[in-house]
């Protein structure tokens, strides 16, 4: 039975590995880290089916030996066509050929077998930021890296993933904003303002007054002077309620 194991919040990792001695400490560890589990699957044939639901998979460990038609690299490649990803190659045969067509599928890292837990984690976390800095559509300000569909939160040392359609609203907070969902709050250090810029490409985010953005596709009510998100007044500048209803009518 495959686990199919979506953490939202956290972020989640396919693991593709055919051996279950393997595939299981894998599971364990990433756990024990604090990711999501996808998987584990045997075969790179197994692993498109989740691209073809949401959320996606938000990086993938392959194993370059696999069961079925398709080996690991060939794998990488239909994945690529599907969905960009971080992909790390776990594999106990690093002959030069091997890495060489590995290489063309431009992975974020190769992690040797035997691994160490530390170098797992240190893997996993290159891959993740450095993917992110070449995919994200703003300039990173400290902790925030910003995709099309969701953004990447470094929050105690850690990624922390964050779909833009889950956001409720977002608060300035002196130098710093908070982000607000249902069940949680994230500071981002960096102003309202270059926040606002950051996400301008997003119609459903509209900026309602100086001190807050708001997803329009989770307003519930209008006022004259404030809007409500669930049992929450957000206020609203008069000048810009004119836009804020116009823009309502897109959404």
């Amino acid at each position: 039975m495959v686990l199919n194991c979506v953490v939202m919040g956290k972020i989640n990792i396919l693991i593709v590995e055919d051996d279950p001695i393997i595939a299981a400490d894998l599971e364990d560890r990433l756990s024990e880290m604090g990711f999501g589990i996808m998987g584990p699957i045997a075969s790179g044939e197994d692993a498109l089916p989740f691209f073809n639901q949401k959320p996606f998979p938000d990086l993938a460990l392959l194993d370059i030996q696999l069961e079925g038609e398709w080996d690991g690299i060939e794998t990488a490649r239909r994945i690529r066509q599907k969905q960009g990803l971080p992909i790390i190659f776990l594999t106990s045969n690093s002959d030069d050929a091997t890495f060489a067509q590995a290489q063309k599928t431009k992975p974020q890292a190769f992690l040797s077998k035997p691994y160490r837990g530390r170098d797992l984690k240190h893997a996993i976390e290159l891959a993740l930021s450095h993917f992110i800095k070449k995919e994200s559509t703003a300039e990173p300000a400290d902790n925030a890296y910003l995709l099309n569909d969701r953004l990447f939160i470094k929050v105690k040392q850690r990624m922390q993933r964050l779909f833009f359609k889950d956001i409720l609203w977002i608060e300035a907070d002196d130098y710093y904003c908070k982000i607000i969902t249902r069940e949680k709050e994230i500071l981002v250090t960096k102003t309202l303002k270059k926040f606002s810029e950051d996400i301008s490409a997003k119609p459903e985010f509209l900026r309602v007054h100086r001190s807050y953005i708001v997803n329009l596709s989770h307003i519930e009510a209008i006022g004259e002077l404030y809007l409500h998100i669930g049992k929450n007044k957000i206020p609203v500048s008069r000048n810009l309620r004119e836009e804020l209803l116009a823009r309502l009518k897109n959404i």
